[in-house]
């Protein structure tokens, strides 16, 4: 389907818009996914695609892939793949493992009652990994614009603000330096993969890690062992 950008002659094209569910215990479906491809113009009435429009990406390849499951007899819900690709930006890829999830958690529409399920859900591993498409160069492009410096110390720059904003997060859990590590290679070298891996040390309440990641992100990440790793 072709269809025209708001009151723009550009034009926003669907290919693919795919929906289903199924493995239904009693109305719920215990299995979903959805798939979408398309392409879209970048707005520039939109601030949040600002740096896309200075860098002259006037178009944006969209390619998403949601799966969920969630299994009645052990409680546990998995979100994978959960994919998304912009063309020639990224690539990014999420997987999310939740355990206890009780069914009331999906018939009830009570807010109360939610948040009463809610508690007894528990985080399990979450990985996500996210591949440089060539956004990497355009935040470093805008950068370098924006403080009126070249790109090689707008990288540089950039790499310190994450080790400096880093520390303050990992304290002295080697696990979480491990990451901000990671994260800095892998703005130094444009082309690169970032893989991360959470691995509860312990039981981690849902309500609980949420509140943490507010209140003190050093403790929530301490809940985890962490893998990070960089490469092509």
């Amino acid at each position: 389907m072709v269809s025209s950008y708001k009151n723009t002659r550009q034009l926003v094209t669907i290919d693919t818009i795919s929906m289903n569910w199924g493995q239904l215990v009693g109305s719920i479906p215990s299995k979903a996914s959805l798939v979408v491809k398309m392409v879209t113009p970048t707005d520039p009435a939109n601030p949040a695609l600002q740096p896309l429009i200075v860098a002259g990406v006037d178009k944006l390849a969209i390619d998403l892939d949601l799966g969920a499951a969630w299994t009645e007899s052990s409680g546990a819900f998995a979100l994978a793949p959960a994919t998304l690709d912009l063309g020639n930006l990224a690539r990014a890829q999420l997987r999310v493992a939740l355990a206890k999830v009780p069914r009331d958690l999906f018939t009830t529409t009570d807010r109360s009652e939610a948040m009463a399920q809610l508690v007894e859900v528990e985080t399990g591993a979450i990985e996500l990994s996210l591949g440089d498409r060539g956004v990497v160069d355009l935040v470093v492009a805008q950068f370098a614009r924006m403080q009126n410096v070249s790109r090689d110390a707008a990288r540089g720059a950039i790499v310190a603000m994450i080790r400096a904003q880093g520390e303050k997060i990992a304290g002295a859990n080697g696990d979480a330096r491990m990451a901000v590590d990671a994260l800095a290679g892998f703005v130094e070298a444009s082309g690169q993969t970032l893989s991360v891996k959470l691995m509860p040390r312990a039981k981690v309440p849902l309500m609980q890690l949420m509140q943490l990641s507010q209140s003190d992100p050093e403790s929530a990440l301490a809940q985890f062992r962490i893998e990070a790793s960089t490469g092509l």
